[in-house]
């Protein structure tokens, strides 16, 4: 499980509580994981995590756009990187993939993370000094 802390904050609020829906998200999966839940348990937590992470991440490419962020190449990217490697584990979740949850639960948090404290934290002073709070 991912607790919230205070390290993830960037101090914007919107993004900030879009973050907590996807790490409470990800916590989702790993509770239905620890349950042992079915393959289409699993499917529908990877589907909700996938609808509310573009909605999450056309957010943030938004105000990156409107702001002309110099990295949102390099952000839409990781965004994207996300995106497939969840279209991915959808697969190898309908093939039927028995190892494939706790490589899922493993890849999603840490990418998450990261993204948050990494990444994020880049745009922060840029969507600031243009107005974000």
């Amino acid at each position: 499980m991912i607790e919230w802390d205070d390290k993830y904050n960037i101090n914007i609020s919107l993004i900030d509580e879009e973050h907590k829906k996807l790490i409470g998200i990800i916590n989702k999966a790993v509770i239905a994981k620890q349950h042992k839940s079915n393959q289409e348990t699993i499917l529908e937590i990877l589907n909700e995590m996938m609808t509310f992470a573009l909605k999450h991440f056309t957010t943030e490419e938004s105000y990156m756009i409107q702001f002309n962020y110099p990295e949102y190449q390099y952000h839409k990217e990781e965004h994207m990187d996300f995106s497939m490697k969840t279209l991915s584990y959808q697969s190898k979740v309908l093939d039927g993939d028995p190892y494939v949850a706790n490589e899922i639960l493993e890849c999603l948090k840490q990418w998450m993370i990261i993204h948050i404290q990494v990444t994020d934290r880049k745009y922060v002073d840029y969507f600031k000094k243009n107005g974000l709070k």
